[in-house]
């Protein structure tokens, strides 16, 4: 059992036999939280554009994957949080809608503009600038996790969808997980670290049914986009292979991406 006892200094062991924790104390607490509002408001770099561009192709085919079904359903697309616009781009490519918006907090990072068929425009992170059922197809692809409102975020994608709802986050929540490596994604923002059941929990806590969810293990590109090719081939292997085989066991073991796919439902009420 671990106990946190906070001192000025940081944490001390106990003294009544219950085990305790010694950590270094960051601005008042166990963990050091950035600034958030400096943090998404930086450029993307050179290396930051070849990881979302890369890393598009993966969410798109996701989103294909559970999505493509109601493809010929689709016509109007809205991305919350679209950055870019790659992915915007990657579902064009694949047909998955005829009329593509995103938003993204701000318009400095977006780069408001239009482009082949795709209109991107800022918005505030908080209200949606669109009327009610507006969009056939909303999605928000490893935005969730950064959200100091998940809850009310959902309501919006809810209440401006016709049909369907597509939510992707990371699964960060482990039996490896420690408190170091949760420090490590909240470094970058990860404010609400998933498994596939807390997720999907969120979510049918939020107004909405899952009418599907998968997990999906990183593209090779991604995997390739920092380590050799043979190691990321033996690390591929391993990962798929474990998830086709106990997906339960793999997701305690490794991280993956959980997709669901969902429609509007009930709200709770209190």
């Amino acid at each position: 059992m671990l106990t946190y006892g906070l001192t000025t200094a940081g944490l001390k062991l106990a003294s009544n036999g219950v085990t305790m924790v010694k950590v270094e104390r960051g601005a008042g607490g166990i963990f050091n939280c950035p600034d958030l509002k400096e943090l998404y408001s930086r450029e993307y770099d050179d290396k930051m554009l070849r990881w979302r561009t890369i890393g598009a192709i993966g969410k798109a085919q996701n989103i294909e994957a559970l999505a493509g079904g109601a493809q010929s359903s689709i016509h109007s697309v809205l991305e919350v949080g679209c950055g870019t616009g790659s992915v915007l781009e990657q579902l064009a490519a694949r047909k998955i809608g005829a009329e593509f918006t995103g938003i993204e907090i701000g318009i400095e990072r977006s780069k408001e503009q239009e482009r082949d068929g795709i209109h991107i425009h800022g918005f505030d992170g908080k209200t949606i600038p669109y009327p009610d059922q507006s969009f056939d197809l909303v999605y928000a692809t490893h935005v969730l996790e950064h959200v100091l409102d998940e809850r009310g975020f959902l309501a919006e994608l809810r209440r401006v969808t016709r049909q369907f709802l597509y939510i992707e986050v990371p699964c960060e929540l482990t039996m490896r997980t420690t408190q170091r490596s949760l420090q490590g994604t909240l470094n970058i923002g990860h404010i609400n670290p998933y498994s596939p059941e807390s997720f999907a929990l969120r979510l049918e806590t939020s107004g909405l049914v899952v009418a599907g969810l998968r997990i999906f293990d990183h593209p090779y590109a991604i995997h390739r986009f920092s380590s050799p090719a043979w190691r990321s081939i033996v690390k591929m292997a391993i990962r798929r292979g474990l998830l086709n085989l106990n997906r339960s066991l793999a997701c305690q073991i490794f991280s993956y991406h959980c997709g669901a796919l969902c429609k509007p439902g009930p709200s709770l009420a209190i």
